[in-house]
């Protein structure tokens, strides 16, 4: 199953008026440390359930499932993903590699829909292909101001190798007001201070901090992956084509 993540566009009727230029894919709002910065797209990612990719001085090789098990058809349905990745760049020695689970359930009753068990993703390493002492959450959290809003808030963590990020989901979209249902990327931070993001709004691309020291970006890098090559269940298709 090919799929592409559906991209956004910000209405530029004045612009294109005047110039005659397509519309462009809506960017990601960024702190202004990340919005100064040359970002590295995932170069060759692909809509497929397996591939690879480079980006900037990164290389990686991936595959990735979205299913969809229903009990009980309409009344109850489990969406799960797997994600799996392979990671070589600067300050990893040899590979890395990550094996990722998502699982979000969903209860329909007639027209009206809603998530008894928010969406969580996790991710287990190795290096070399020994189990290392690594981890890496996010997970969705619905209530509050996002639940009255129907705004699928993530929430999460990255410790790999000694570096702790912190990691949540951006809903707002570049120069607009207008915020998204579902996340257009995720920013990761330490103690309050951005150090990386990557944006999911079609071709996922990471960022990093001006000054940020190798092994924090590595750490983005790693959680920049992890987050780039899951097909959401927020976004999936399965199961759709009956309603």
């Amino acid at each position: 199953m090919n799929r592409f993540k559906p991209m956004i566009y910000v209405p530029l009727i004045s612009a294109l008026a005047l110039t005659g230029c397509a519309i462009s894919p809506a960017r990601m709002a960024l702190p202004g440390s990340l919005a100064v910065e040359q970002g590295f797209a995932f170069e060759g990612i692909g809509a497929g359930q397996h591939g690879s990719f480079r980006a900037g001085p990164y290389i990686a090789s991936f595959q990735r499932s979205d299913t969809r098990l229903a009990l009980f058809d309409p009344i109850f349905e489990r969406r799960a993903g797997n994600t799996s990745f392979a990671l070589q760049g600067p300050e990893i020695d040899g590979t890395i590699e990550a094996r990722c689970k998502v699982r979000e359930r969903t209860i329909t009753i007639r027209i009206v829909s809603f998530d008894p068990g928010p969406m969580a993703y996790s991710c287990d390493f190795l290096h070399q292909g020994r189990p290392i002492p690594s981890r890496f959450e996010v997970q969705e959290a619905r209530s509050g101001l996002s639940a009255m809003l129907m705004r699928r808030s993530r929430r999460g963590e990255i410790a790999f190798d000694g570096v702790v990020l912190q990691i949540r989901s951006v809903h707002q979209l570049d120069g607009s007001a207008l915020e998204t249902a579902t996340p257009v990327g995720y920013l990761f931070e330490n103690a309050g201070i951005a150090a990386g993001a990557v944006e999911l709004n079609g071709r996922p691309v990471v960022r990093f901090a001006p000054g940020t020291d190798l092994p924090t970006q590595r750490a983005v890098m790693v959680a920049a992956t992890a987050l780039g090559i899951l097909w959401d269940p927020a976004d999936s298709m399965l199961g759709r084509e009956a309603e």
